[in-house]
């Protein structure tokens, strides 16, 4: 057996590459086994039992019939499957002991014994061994695998039990109603909170439909749902009305899935009650609705309260700025400068009051143009140096030669903060100097802009330590003896503040009793490229040529504007209704045309779309909107209708000027329709406000 099973198998290995070499063809590979032998059947089971222990077991025997002195063939094979049921057998006999049957009838018919006849041939051997070696392979795969199976189906029912046990306890004691139904609607489950959200016992429900228990109206209603459901798989969300017996109608919403449970589909459905949510979002939308009309109501009124106030100031501020320059004795010039600061008064307390509601509302909105922010810190410096003057100041101003020429951002708003900062610097010092210092911060800002500081330092009264957080409040001063002897709203810092924080920048305040005050604030602004330079504004000589159409229909505005546009040299004819704008447009030449938006008839803003509509020769005409009312709304409105600037109400000689000098001969009726769509169709460029 050993010489037919290993033989000469080494060498013949050895062999091999050059077989393969010489003959080109592959070799076949000899199985090796690795054989141990007894030579009684006593001692082929210790070996056995010797093997299984260390874990290395035999796959297959071959036992001779003939075996004496102690056991045969026959009882050691029978031996042998005690030991190792699936060890694969080959018995070796000539019949001369034992016939089949006889074998047959002591070792029964097992799948793992073969007979081999003597004399029997090497070939037949090394078939069986190789054969039968690999079925034992087989089994013994075939047997870890099965246990593998086993403990998978093991753990797996575990899982499923726990699953089962969970999905009992969630289905009962969550607050949902669920229950579980058959694919005709007849509920075969639900849990307590489906009792309880209908008001009605499990017994009633379990075997009727949601149509015979009356939660839905109709079957139809029914099939649609189980339409959707073979349709889509599932039904999401959908809002339902359902009745209780003591509460009455209420609403859910519904959840519908298909589920196979022992190979049948059912239907699992989840039903949760949003009644009060439901309550909740009609008061909130009740609550908005009426917030909302309360906001346009706010903004209606103070709209109307702009329109009713500055149309008398812009009489009061304009004919009094217009007599300061009248020869008049100083009496009189002191009570008519007296009449023009209560109006500048009344309209700073009226535009602070505006500002700060549209800020609140979220509708301020900034500009980004370029701008020179020398320029415009000379402007706020300028203008309050007559009231420095007055009270014996010294108002100076410092700017940084390393900021750029030109910034892109919102120069009037920079104007109003530093203006608003000024203003109280002179209102609380008493004597000594102010002083506007302007440079580049030293934090950083985003690629291309830059981040500029600007400092008022005044010599005043100053601020107690604890009232520092106050100043930057709505409506907080120091306190109510500041109010009663310097006046004001308490929102110039705050509207300072917000505009601040809407440039991306901070405001803060240094102050000590006695030794006067330092407000700082820095923002972000861009640096313009070289095709956003601002044009250069026009010369007097160019204003003195100008001819300008006023169209106003209240009689006091009527002189001021003409003796503004006197003043400045223009020639202006008057107009108090949109026909007579058009009129007068297309008979005669104008260089810009000053439209007042509220006039009886046809208003401004029409008579600007109608002039837009003209022949080119008369649609290129620059419009300047003239308005009391000073929201963002009014101002889109007159964009849209094809205006080219806006003026508001009270005007002043100042923001006069500059709209005349930006819209001047050699920038108005000479420019292309497509200059005059583009101004229209953007942000105005210049907002005189």
């Amino acid at each position: 057996m050993r010489k037919v099973l290993i033989g000469d198998n080494a060498e013949q290995a050895d062999l091999e590459p050059d077989e393969e070499l010489l003959f080109g063809a592959t070799p076949v590979r000899a199985t090796r086994f690795e054989i141990d032998s007894a030579y009684q059947g006593q001692e082929g089971l210790s070996m056995l039992e010797e093997s299984i222990a260390e874990g290395h077991p035999y796959a297959m025997a071959f036992v001779d019939v003939r075996m004496p002195p102690g056991w045969d063939g026959v009882e050691t094979i029978a031996r042998l499957w005690q030991v190792a049921p699936d060890l694969q057998v080959v018995i070796c006999t000539a019949y001369s002991d034992y016939s089949w049957t006889d074998i047959q009838r002591h070792l029964g018919h097992p799948d793992n014994l073969l007979i081999l006849k003597k004399p029997f041939d090497n070939i037949e051997v090394t078939q069986l061994a190789y054969a039968l070696t690999q079925k034992w392979h087989l089994s013994r795969q075939s047997s870890a695998r099965m246990e593998d199976l086993d403990r998978m189906v093991s753990c797996r029912t575990r899982e499923l039990q726990r699953a089962e046990e969970a999905f009992r306890v969630v289905f009962e004691a969550s607050p949902i109603a669920i229950t579980l139904s058959d694919m005709e609607g007849r509920y075969l489950e639900v849990n307590r909170a489906c009792e309880d959200m209908f008001g009605v016992a499990k017994e009633r429900i379990v075997g009727t439909d949601p149509v015979g228990l009356g939660w839905l109206e109709n079957s139809e209603e029914l099939n649609e749902l189980s339409k959707r459901l073979a349709s889509f798989g599932c039904v999401d969300a959908q809002e339902i009305a359902y009745t209780h017996p003591t509460s009455g109608r209420r609403t859910g919403l519904l959840w519908l899935r298909e589920v196979t449970i022992h190979h049948s589909p059912h239907i699992l459905s989840f039903l949760l009650d949003i009644t009060d949510r439901k309550q909740m979002e009609d008061e909130l939308q009740r609550a908005r609705t009426g917030a909302e009309a309360a906001a346009k109501a706010k903004s209606e009124f103070l709209a109307n309260m702009s329109h009713e106030i500055r149309t008398p100031l812009n009489g009061v501020i304009g004919l009094s700025t217009l007599l300061d320059e009248e020869n008049m004795p100083d009496d009189n010039r002191s009570m008519v400068r007296l009449i023009r600061a209560s109006g500048e008064t009344l309209a700073k307390i009226l535009d602070d009051v505006l500002d700060f509601s549209k800020i609140e509302c979220g509708k301020l909105e900034l500009e980004q143009a370029p701008f020179s922010l020398r320029e415009s810190l000379e402007w706020g410096v300028d203008l309050f140096r007559m009231k420095a003057t007055e009270k014996h100041l010294e108002l100076r101003l410092s700017v940084d030669s390393g900021i750029p020429a030109r910034l892109t951002g919102d120069a009037t708003r920079i104007r109003q903060i530093l203006a608003n900062l000024i203003s109280n610097a002179i209102k609380f010092t008493e004597e000594g100097s102010i002083e506007v210092n302007a440079g580049l911060a030293r934090e950083g800002a985003p690629d291309g802009k830059c981040r500029v500081r600007v400092g008022v330092r005044d010599t005043g009264i100053g601020i107690p330590p604890d009232k520092l957080d106050r100043i930057f409040q709505s409506f907080g001063q120091v306190d109510a003896s500041t109010s009663r002897r310097f006046g004001g709203t308490g929102l110039g810092l705050v509207i300072c503040r917000r505009l601040v924080e809407m440039m991306d920048g901070s405001i803060a305040v240094e102050s000590r009793p006695g030794d006067g005050s330092v407000f700082e604030f820095d923002f972000v602004a861009g640096i313009p490229s070289a095709t956003e330079a601002m044009p250069a504004p026009a010369h007097d000589s160019e204003l003195a040529r100008m001819r300008i159409l006023v169209a106003e229909d209240n009689p006091v505005n009527q002189i001021v504007i003409e003796r503004m546009l006197q003043r400045l040299g223009c020639s202006a004819d008057l107009v108090s209704n949109g026909i007579d704008v058009l009129r007068q447009v297309q008979a005669s030449h104008y260089d810009l045309v000053l439209m007042d938006v509220q006039m009886p008839g046809i208003d401004g803003q029409e008579a600007s779309r109608r002039i837009r509509s003209l022949s080119p020769v008369h649609s290129r005409i620059p419009i300047v909107a003239l308005t009391a009312s000073a929201t963002v709304e009014d101002r889109g409105a007159c964009v849209a209708a094809g205006m080219n600037d806006y003026l508001s109400k009270p005007l002043a000689l100042d923001a006069l000027r500059k709209v005349l000098e930006h819209w001047g001969p050699s920038r108005g009726a000479a420019g292309t329709d497509r200059e005059r769509l583009a101004v229209a169709s953007s942000s105005p460029p210049m907002i005189a406000d």
